[in-house]
């Protein structure tokens, strides 16, 4: 278990690193405050700090175990190809239905097959899952797909 969490840790660091990187081409400062490279250089800095402290953490650690069912079985491993072939549909279908339209279906369909709630607690959590977050991402002045249907 101690490896897996090493291993973690160095990809962790290596992906701060990569933030960095990518950061520094970005402008650090603009005319009235911080610019489009300051939040990103910071959280690189801060996600090689914490992924460091983690390394060194795990190493003072006694070694442990893998708990049992770490690794997924083959229902495990079904599921997951699963849920990956519904998010593949569900970018396909984001253009022509739109981003609310395609995230309700794409709830709807993953908490009906997935998950064990009853109809009508599907339907409330998709829709205001849905709708909710997009006029959410619109207060934020954030454009997302809108579809055929205009919604």
């Amino acid at each position: 278990m101690t490896r897996i969490y090493q291993t973690v840790a160095v990809l962790l660091l290596l992906f701060g690193a990569f933030v960095v990187y990518l950061s520094l081409e970005l402008s650090y400062s603009a005319d009235f405050g911080p610019g489009p490279g300051f939040f990103s250089f910071w959280l690189g800095i801060l996600m090689i700090f914490l992924a460091g402290v983690d390394f060194i953490g795990t190493r003072r650690r006694p070694r442990e175990p893998l708990p049992e069912g770490f690794v997924p079985g083959r229902e495990g491993v079904l599921r997951l190809v699963f849920i990956g072939g519904a998010l593949v549909v569900a970018l396909t279908l984001m253009k022509p239905l739109g981003f609310s339209l395609t995230i309700l279906l794409f709830s709807i369909f993953l908490l009906r097959t997935m998950g064990r709630q009853r109809w009508w607690a599907t339907l409330v959590i998709s829709v205001i899952g849905s709708f909710g977050t997009f006029h959410l991402f619109r207060l934020l002045q954030v454009s997302l797909p809108v579809g055929l249907l205009g919604f």
